[in-house]
């Protein structure tokens, strides 16, 4: 007798998950996995206009993303992958959570070990955090990495408010060059250059669309050597999945929903970068489903 599909909940406020979810397919499409996967991206996005930075204190966010998550266990998911840092934050704080019916794997860890691999080959570096603000503010990542044995001295955190969104209108335009310029120039002017070795952590799934401009920016701001780090790649290749060694290829089904409607603009401008990683991630967000319904909030 068959067994049913193994079923995958990816999600994010946004489309920054979906360079995750594309990776991931196309480590699907080249494994052995004798049973049949349904991967659905979610993107739990609350309203048009206002995401969870836009909701003026943590309470109503966790409240918010506990909807959110409600939504996904309609999809039946074996677990839930939280491909945003922001929800990966608000997510320890849900009721969801505390039920424990569905387990779930966030970004944040894969974040900091890469984080931490780099830093204990470059013990004088020091290190950005690049992020949302609900990240940033959180301190979730400073406190992991002090408890980790990084100083507090050496770790900076810099929120770069409203670029994600900006991000998935065209994330090589000129507008967010300068946005990226802004809050680079914030954090050099903040904290000084004192020329040594600087890891610059993208906190933010969004941005890895954006890391050549990263790149060029922390550049010129810093004279030490740089390097950024960006976890979404580790967190497709290392998220443990069923084996399945020795087996056909079972079938791959996946959709994308949301509760909001994309612009053509950002569809095009996202579906356009995942199409390199994997064409069948890009095929499904130009075929996306909208549905208002996906939850309540």
């Amino acid at each position: 007798m068959s067994r049913p599909p193994f079923s995958l909940v990816i999600t994010d406020s946004g489309l920054g998950g979906m360079s995750i979810c594309a990776a991931l397919v196309r480590r699907l499409v080249h494994a052995s996995c004798g049973r049949d996967m349904a991967i659905t991206y979610f993107n739990a996005w609350p309203e048009e206009g206002r995401g969870y930075n836009k909701i003026p204190d943590m309470e109503g966010r966790v409240r918010v993303f506990d909807r959110a998550l409600e939504g996904m266990a309609q999809f039946r998911p074996d677990v839930i992958l939280i491909a945003c840092n922001t929800l990966s934050i608000l997510y320890e704080r849900t009721a969801f959570r505390r039920a424990g019916r569905v387990p779930a794997v966030d970004i944040i860890g894969f974040g900091l070990d890469l984080i931490l691999e780099h830093w204990r080959r470059l013990p004088d570096s020091r290190i950005l955090l690049l992020g949302t603000k609900t990240t940033i503010e959180s301190g979730e990542h400073a406190a992991r990495l002090r408890a980790a044995g990084v100083p507090a001295d050496r770790i900076l955190g810099q929120p770069c408010d409203g670029l994600a969104t900006q991000i998935e209108q065209g994330p090589g335009s000129a507008l967010v060059q300068a946005m990226i310029d802004q809050y680079v120039g914030q954090a050099a002017a903040t904290y000084g250059d004192s020329g040594a070795p600087l890891l610059a952590a993208l906190c933010c799934t969004h941005f890895g669309y954006s890391l050549p401009a990263f790149g060029r920016s922390l550049e010129a701001k810093f004279s030490g050597p740089v390097q950024v780090l960006d976890p979404n790649q580790l967190m497709a290749e290392r998220v443990p999945l069923e084996p399945g060694e020795d087996q056909a290829p079972g079938k791959l089904d996946l959709q994308v929903v949301s509760r909001v409607v994309w612009s053509g603009q950002t569809v095009q401008a996202i579906s356009r970068a995942l199409e390199p990683v994997s064409p069948l991630a890009a095929h499904a967000l130009r075929h996306y489903r909208h549905d208002p319904t996906l939850f309540t909030i």
